[in-house]
């Protein structure tokens, strides 16, 4: 085995490893739904929005990306509409969530560094830009309308407002755009802010991963359940990225081919890993479904990408 092989499955390899200890745990009842509850609030409003301050921070950006931020932007809301008619897996309320979006954070930088190298990086970064805007501003706010009964636009808007996830976001991109990302990371204070930022961030890809494997119940049931979503969106974006990356990125804007592999990287991606962490504890069901298709989406998705890496040198 050559030390790309290695670098690569070393980078893969830990994501079934953090899911797998969860199934135990709450077979054997050392979780339970109370502290999982916990953990999900710990995650949503502290280290995910450490991620994403540090994310925008240091992702630099140029006017030409605007096209990439808003060309991602739109394939998730296309993918979003597509799964409200599209009759694929069973009738769930949460199956368009479960049609667009990508888990970026937990999954992607960590594939695309071991396949194209850390010094490429910035290329998905600049993807990223679009693809989190829709999430937080447009996914997760969906998500939790879905899980309550009213809301009324006043209550909608305060949230938005208050949001930690988007307060990081805004803030981020506010000190980036200012100049402040050198600031930030130098000297007594910013070294502080820094270390700490690694430290909430740190958390979030081992929680999330145990709460997964925590609701994972993948059955041969959950498998026949998970695999209509599976096998209609999988292939689905990977003809998007294909085609996308080689006539519009390639041909047509003549972008570096790093954004083509960074697009292909983002679509072959799995749901975002968050989607149970906004399912009401009654909807149990629901639950189950999401964490089905996360499980088995991430081993499809793995597989994709290094056929990707092997079919494209």
């Amino acid at each position: 085995m050559n030390t790309d092989s290695s670098a690569l499955i070393g980078s893969v390899a830990p994501i079934p490893v953090m899911i797998v200890p969860g199934v135990p745990l709450a077979r054997t009842c050392v979780l339970d739904d109370a502290p999982v509850a916990g953990l999900k609030r710990i995650i949503v409003n502290v280290a995910l929005p450490a991620v994403l301050f540090t994310t925008f921070l240091k992702t630099r950006f140029e006017p030409e990306h605007l096209w990439l931020v808003l060309l991602v932007f739109g394939l998730c809301v296309a993918l979003l509409t597509l799964g409200r008619v599209l009759p694929v897996g069973p009738p769930s309320r949460y199956r368009p969530f479960l049609f667009t979006g990508f888990e970026l954070g937990m999954m992607g930088f960590a594939l695309f560094a071991a396949g194209f190298g850390a010094d490429q990086l910035p290329a998905l970064g600049v993807l990223a830009l679009g693809h989190e805007v829709f999430i937080w501003f447009i996914f997760v706010s969906l998500l939790r309308a879905t899980g309550e009964r009213k809301r009324t636009p006043s209550a909608l808007l305060r949230e938005l407002a208050t949001s930690p996830t988007i307060i990081a976001i805004l803030a981020g991109l506010a000190a980036n755009f200012a100049g402040f990302g050198g600031v930030l990371s130098t000297g007594v204070v910013g070294g502080t802010l820094t270390t700490t930022l690694n430290y909430l961030a740190a958390v979030v890809v081992p929680l999330v991963l145990l709460i997964v494997g925590y609701g994972t119940r993948l059955t041969w049931r959950g498998v026949r359940q998970a695999l209509p979503l599976v096998a209609t969106r999988l292939p689905l974006a990977t003809a998007l990225a294909l085609l996308l990356g080689r006539f519009v990125l390639s041909d047509w804007w003549g972008l570096d081919p790093i954004y083509a592999k960074a697009l292909f990287t983002l679509l072959v991606l799995p749901p975002p890993f968050i989607v149970p962490l906004f399912i009401p504890a009654e909807r149990a069901e629901d639950a189950e479904y999401a964490n089905n298709v996360l499980s088995l989406y991430s081993v499809a998705s793995v597989a994709a990408f290094v056929t990707y890496l092997v079919l494209a040198g």
